[in-house]
């Protein structure tokens, strides 16, 4: 289904159902780039690889997957999932591995990636362009400031662009330059772009493209929670009246009789959309309030609701940058009864016969030392476990997955 699209003037204040960390501070950003960039930061695009590399250098093409895949996380609102694939023979990296899984990159002719290629202004383009296909976003037909034709090298744009920078060119991500032997303002189409040019795009991307979001009405953080008797509703005092057992839970979430979700279509029906504060670790490790918007199951949506704000107002201030919930994949996900926490930092890895973990998804798990790993007995261990969700890091016999809570434990 397609979303309609918003165009706000101003700094967006990115809100998706993942956050990244800002840890991919520019170094030597230029006088005229420097509000651009620092919102780009702010809103959670730069990616930790570009932390201290120089703002005026060309972006690569491996560097502008990752920026890519969080502008797709924004304008979207679901999440991006490490996968053991290796499309390229010469790329490992798992940013452009997840591009091009979601169709927003391709390879080269020769089946290589070509990393380190400088990226065009048209391939930029077109890998914008791709995520709003991926993102099922359409660019609708606006009467923009710009117009393609007013470019005197619009035919130098490749075949496979076009449709693209004109669609960019339309909605004022990608503006001329000036050609200085010629004192005119071209397009560039085979052009190289800086990063901090680059990260300024894709803020404006974002701008252009970002569907309105509203938290459903029904979730406040405490409405529809079972209390007990004399308490006031807040999460605190009203654990008590919740499901225990698993029967109880299956009826309080898929009502008497009924059982899991069999169909994509089915689930969607079931989900609805809740907006939840959570903390955004900045690259100089101060911490700032923002937001995540999750799919999530809709008769547990004032339990989640309740649980992301206890972690919000935890002692820890917690910081998320990644959390999803349903995706209509194996397990809970698919109910939209599980919830992955900064995947990277918190993995998925099975347990060997000599007891050492090999990850499956993720790279570490390091609490008190990496500030997005999850330590047991901490704010997010707690709010969760205390609404009767299972953690992953110490629920199975064969496995640890630190990121995930589930509410039926698997």
């Amino acid at each position: 289904m397609s979303h309609p699209i918003a165009r706000r003037a101003g700094m967006l204040a990115l809100t998706a159902a993942m956050l990244m960390p800002s840890a991919g501070a520019l170094s030597d950003v230029s006088n005229w780039a420097q509000e651009g960039v620092a919102a780009a930061q702010n809103a959670g695009l730069a990616p930790s690889s570009l932390s201290n590399s120089a703002a005026s250098g060309s972006i690569t093409r491996a560097e502008f997957c990752a920026v890519a895949l969080n502008a797709y996380k924004a304008v979207s609102g679901k999440a991006v999932y490490v996968s053991g694939k290796k499309p390229f023979e010469d790329c490992s990296d798992p940013n452009v591995t997840a591009a091009y899984l979601l169709g927003i990159v391709k390879g080269r002719t020769n089946g290589n990636f070509d990393p380190d290629a400088k990226i065009s202004r048209e391939e930029m383009c077109t890998m914008l362009d791709n995520i709003l296909a991926a993102a099922d976003i359409e660019a609708t037909e606006i009467a923009g400031d710009a117009c393609i034709e007013d470019y005197p090298d619009v035919s130098m744009i490749s075949d496979y662009a076009m449709q693209p920078v004109v669609t960019m060119v339309d909605h004022s991500v990608i503006n001329g330059i000036t050609d200085t032997s010629t004192d005119t303002t071209i397009l560039a189409p085979s052009g190289t772009t800086t990063r901090e040019q680059a990260l300024i795009m894709a803020n404006r991307f974002c701008t252009a493209f970002k569907p309105d979001k509203t938290p459903i009405a029904a979730v406040d953080g405490s409405a529809n929670l079972p209390t007990t008797a004399g308490s006031s509703a807040s999460a605190a005092t009203t654990i008590a009246g919740l499901p225990q057992t698993e029967a109880e839970k299956m009826t309080y979430v898929y009502g008497a009789g009924n059982g899991k979700y069999q169909s994509a279509a089915e689930a969607e029906a079931h989900m609805v959309e809740i907006v939840v504060p959570v903390w955004h670790l900045q690259s100089d490790g101060t911490k700032v309030a923002s937001k995540a918007y999750l799919q999530v199951n809709a008769s547990l949506a004032s339990i989640y609701q309740a649980i992301f704000e206890e972690i919000f107002n935890g002692s820890e201030k917690f910081p998320i940058y990644d959390v999803g919930c349903y995706s209509w994949r194996t397990g809970e996900h698919s109910q939209g009864t599980a919830v992955d926490i900064n995947p990277d930092e918190n993995m998925e890895a099975t347990i060997n016969s000599d007891g050492s973990l090999s990850p499956t998804c993720g790279t570490h798990w390091t609490p008190y030392i990496d500030p997005y790993s999850i330590p047991e007995g901490g704010d997010v261990y707690n709010a969760f476990t205390k609404y009767g969700f299972t953690w992953g890091g110490n629920g199975w016999h064969s496995k640890r997955d630190y990121m995930h809570f589930s509410y039926f434990g698997r």
